[in-house]
């Protein structure tokens, strides 16, 4: 059971918990406390206010469903861990499906108004790097689906869904890393960067972490059964 794997612990506790904190409290932010009390967009991430103004219905449709995507996404990703996946397991993906699709969709038109900073060509920097992570949910999701849905290949299908949640949980890294340049004054300088150090190396650990699940998988399936004590004969 992965239950009981201390490693998968540590991951759950890493994961599932940011993921949770973070979808509770963007959406709480965007979705209720922003529309009802509109000044609190000129305190946060005040740069963007009118950009948030002018483009606001694509932005929380964005969130909203980034929102339940990072709560979907670790729900079936453990039920994979533990059990073999069945109708409940489908279910959940189909709607994580979905709600990936509307965010990487959202996602991708918004790169084109994300914060450039103050930096030269920034600009450049910060679409290029919001619009290839929106492309690359979108892909990994496609590859993942076309996986299980047409070739019934589950282990290609394990390795790019935990590919694809790597970058919804992109989500997370991104407002950690924000915390930081916050606290250390570089937010003007560094924000345009922040697509690119949170998702490439979200996608590479994930690819490796996944690639080395479907082996140790792999080697637990070829492994020969002991034959049973019970059924042995005297």
């Amino acid at each position: 059971m992965a239950s009981s794997n201390p490693r998968y612990r540590a991951v759950y506790g890493l994961v599932v918990v940011p993921s949770f904190v973070v979808a509770v409290l963007m959406a709480a932010l965007y979705l209720v406390v922003m529309p009802l009390v509109p000044m609190v967009g000129h305190y946060y991430f005040s740069q963007q206010a009118q950009t948030y103004a002018t483009y606001q219905v694509p932005l929380l449709i964005h969130i909203g469903a980034g929102a339940v995507a990072l709560v979907l996404g670790p729900i079936n990703l453990i039920g994979a861990l533990r059990r073999t996946p069945g109708r409940r397991h489908r279910t959940i993906g189909k709607f994580y499906a979905v709600a990936v699709s509307v965010a990487a969709t959202g996602a991708i038109f918004m790169s084109f108004h994300a914060y450039p900073g103050t930096i030269a060509n920034g600009q450049i920097i910060v679409t290029s790097g919001f619009f290839l992570l929106g492309v690359a949910w979108l892909v990994t999701l496609g590859l993942a689906v076309r996986a299980i849905a047409v070739k019934h290949d589950i282990a290609a299908h394990r390795f790019w869904i935990i590919a694809n949640f790597s970058l919804t949980f992109v989500a997370v890294v991104l407002r950690a890393e924000t915390a930081v340049i916050l606290a250390t004054g570089t937010f003007e300088t560094l924000y345009p960067f922040l697509p690119w150090t949170s998702g490439v190396p979200n996608l590479i650990i994930a690819m490796v972490l996944a690639r080395k699940l479907n082996r140790q998988r792999a080697r637990r399936t070829r492994r020969p059964r002991q034959p049973s004590l019970t059924n042995q004969n005297p």
